[in-house]
């Protein structure tokens, strides 16, 4: 007797540990039998049922308040509240847990983005989207960086911060719905560009601003705010009205002139318009606007090999390797300087930003190309749900550039000349000194441009990689400018301005350079555009 009452707070304390042990702890230590354990990891309740199948019947009472996904109330086995120990014994249904857990995340991402204005909190450690562009606007460009421009810089508008996020594009907006350039309209080398301009982000005649090129690439592009002010910046300073803040996104134009001298557009040679390029062939070979079908083969190709069909970091490092290379060994005026951030720079921008958001890893052909043979969105495309930023540039240019680091100098009287300047060795500070000589390739200014120059690089330029962790200062402040002590970065005024480009990169015969040189293109990818050319558009 004494001994059946000794068992009794034994089989007690056993109870208990059952009750608030999971089943899952319980069938690790071997505590559970073989035919249980095997019940439970099959997903299976101590009857041999699935909780599917559990439900169909009547008895015992399911209370599951109208949705399917809800677990019982009850054990299925005992018919009683089930206790919180063992609710590893009850039925569970993979598949309903799994859209369960689908349901919450796309709630939870809906009230996000839904999220009402009285109630974003800009001082939360985690910010949703409608709080981070707050707390961005107040603490970071607007509030204090950018604003207010000074001395010959204070007429321009300022970009804003503008929403970010995953978002179709352009969708069913009738504002932005594709349409050919018209005779009078500017497009240019840049296919990212070129594109915003037929959908209407930017003025559909190419001819844009500072701010509004700025806005646009940040709605397009889902590009953040920082990238988007350093990259309208440079073309502003590369080839606009300084005074204005107005450039052509192509060539020269007689709709933008300037008191402070000529005004150039975007594609004069040198700047964005360069050897080396993705889609455009080397000036020194004659048409370099028109897209280059060799170019594109090539790329296609790396992205084949290198990237497993995928245009990414591992194959534009390849990509850009071989064509410096290339342009080294047959262009007898090949320029590799200041300049050098453009090469590595516009093939991360493919890789980065272009893939649609919805699969922001897979840089796939689908999405990549229509960019470059038409110039528009892909079907079905959405921008990247997170913000690509100046900091995420800046490393890539460098990462790509370490992949086969290449001297800097340029092709001159037969032989590469290198100039005397240390590239880093570290990608973060490879695409810091990289962006820091952009602002010495301008074309030759004259005396009354320089202050308005200068006024770009101190209060746009500088001040925006300051806020990308890139402080120019630790860089030989002269090291653009000495590095033109036996070359020219800058070819003649007019070299290789858009004057040659008339629309949809059909190159103007009449403006060919005297040393214009033909060359072959492979045709092999005009097949994979197919209905979809510009001219079908």
């Amino acid at each position: 007797m004494r001994l059946a009452v000794a068992f009794i707070p034994l089989l007690a304390l056993v109870q208990l540990t059952l009750a608030a042990c999971p089943m899952a702890e319980l069938s690790k230590r071997g505590l559970v039998p073989e035919d249980m354990a095997r019940r439970y990891h099959n997903g299976q309740g101590l009857g041999g049922e699935t909780l599917a199948e559990a439900r169909k019947r009547e008895d015992p009472p399911y209370n599951g308040g109208g949705n399917e996904d809800a677990p019982p109330l009850l054990d299925p086995i005992s018919g009683v509240l089930s206790p919180v120990g063992l609710g590893g014994l009850l039925p569970r249904d993979r598949e309903a847990a799994e859209r369960s857990m689908r349901r919450r995340q796309a709630e939870h991402f809906k009230t996000r983005m839904e999220e009402r204005d009285e109630d974003v909190d800009d001082n939360s450690s985690v910010l949703t989207p409608k709080a981070a562009k707050r707390h961005f606007a107040k603490r970071g460009l607007i509030g204090g960086l950018l604003a207010p421009l000074t001395g010959p810089l204070q007429a321009l508008d300022l970009p804003t911060p503008q929403e970010s996020g995953l978002k179709k594009i352009p969708g069913d907006d009738p504002k932005h719905q594709y349409q050919a350039p018209g005779p009078n309209d500017v497009r240019g080398n840049c296919p990212t560009l070129n594109t915003i301009a037929n959908h209407g982000y930017i003025s559909r005649d190419g001819i844009s601003s500072f701010a509004e090129l700025a806005n646009g690439i940040q709605t397009a592009y889902s590009m953040s705010f920082d990238i988007a002010v350093f990259l309208s910046a440079l073309g502003l300073l590369a080839g606009g009205d300084l005074v204005t803040g107005r450039y052509s996104i192509g060539g020269q134009d007689p709709r933008i002139t300037s008191p402070l001298g000529p005004v150039y557009g975007i594609d004069r040679h040198g700047t964005f318009e360069i050897d080396a390029s993705i889609s455009r062939g080397d000036r020194y070979f004659g048409d370099s606007h028109s897209f280059n079908l060799s170019r594109w083969d090539k790329l296609v190709s790396d992205a084949d090999q290198h990237g497993g069909g995928l245009f990414n970091i591992e194959a534009m490092k390849r990509n850009a390797a071989d064509a410096v290379d290339e342009s080294r060994a047959t262009n007898p005026e090949f320029t590799f300087g200041a300049n050098f951030a453009v090469v590595y720079a516009t093939r991360a921008l493919l890789t980065r930003p272009l893939p649609n958001g919805t699969a922001p890893e897979v840089a796939n052909y689908e999405n990549v190309a229509p960019f470059y043979l038409n110039e528009t969105f892909p079907e079905d495309w959405f921008r990247i749900p997170n913000s690509y930023s100046l900091v995420d540039l800046l490393g890539d240019i460098g990462t790509l550039f370490l992949f086969k680091p290449q001297p800097l100098g340029r092709n001159y009287q037969g032989r590469f000349v290198p100039l005397e300047l240390s590239v880093p060795t570290a990608p973060a500070d490879v695409g810091c000194f990289a962006a820091s000589l952009l602002g010495s390739i301008v074309p030759g200014q004259l005396q009354p441009e320089v202050e308005a120059i200068n006024a770009v690089k101190d209060q746009l330029l500088s001040v925006v990689l300051k806020s990308a962790n890139c402080d120019v200062s630790q860089f030989n402040s002269n090291a653009g400018s000495g590095s033109r002590s036996n070359i020219s970065y800058v070819e003649n005024a007019d070299a290789g301005s858009g004057s040659g480009v008339t629309r949809l990169g059909e190159y103007d015969s009449a403006a060919k350079p005297t040393n214009y040189k033909s060359s072959s293109s492979s045709s092999s990818s005009a097949a994979r555009a197919t209905a979809s050319t510009k001219a079908d558009r």
